[in-house]
């Protein structure tokens, strides 16, 4: 399995950036999303990643957004399908491994390879734990590392692991994804952050295209 190196430049731009740096004392303090750093997909645009499914939406926003989704799945899959195809407009397309290919994958491989919708990431939901550890704990961990043992090289792993809505200014909404990306075979967190959609009036199918694109867009513009 090939060994995935960060230059040290672009480590420690992650390092300061990520929720490893300047976690706040009280989960409160965690109300305002800590935006991505720019462009920070890019320093993985050449090395082998997995993308997994969203995982969770979140409940309760002021203009209850969430609670006109009649059913999660299919959208948090909608949404996956809009991901897949920003990140692939960016030149990733045969590079990265996306939801559809990892299903495919784990199918080939049953039972033994892990539910890559189900993974044990109820801990990284919004707020997010007030210290993230120092090693990713099982059953995650072991759930990451089979994972990847099953692919073609590679070690990195990118779980959006929640969809919430924010209000802002306006009464508007921003759809928001927290996202993680693990070292897997290290089980490190490598980097996590949360990436914001336009604030949009309604709720809609822009909110999903939007904050696909502004994820995608951490990778650089699209290829002409």
């Amino acid at each position: 399995m090939s060994s995935v190196k960060i230059s040290a430049a672009v480590g420690a731009a992650l390092f300061a950036t990520s929720a490893f740096a300047g976690l706040p004392a009280r989960a409160a303090a965690q109300d305002k999303p800590k935006p991505a750093h720019q462009h920070v997909l890019a320093a993985f645009s050449t090395r082998r990643l997995m993308i997994l499914p969203t995982h969770y939406l979140r409940m309760g926003d002021s203009l209850n957004w969430a609670g006109q989704v009649s059913d999660q799945t299919a959208y948090l899959s909608a949404l996956d399908d809009e991901i897949a195809f920003a990140l692939a407009d960016r030149g990733v397309k045969k590079v990265w491994v996306f939801p559809a290919a990892i299903d495919a994958m784990v199918k080939r491989n049953e039972p033994y390879a892990p539910d890559p919708h189900a993974m044990a990431a109820q801990w990284l939901r919004f707020p997010g734990p007030r210290k993230l550890p120092q090693q990713v704990p099982d059953p995650i961990a072991s759930q990451l590392r089979t994972l990847v043992a099953l692919q073609d090289g590679g070690q990195l792993v990118l779980l959006p692991v929640e969809l919430r809505f924010e209000p802002v200014p306006g009464g508007k909404e921003s759809a928001v994804l927290r996202f993680v990306i693990f070292d897997a075979v290290r089980a490190k967190i490598i980097y996590m952050a949360d990436i914001a959609s336009d604030p949009q009036t309604s709720f809609g199918p822009a909110l999903a295209a939007s904050l696909a694109n502004h994820l995608a867009d951490q990778l650089g513009p699209p290829i002409q």
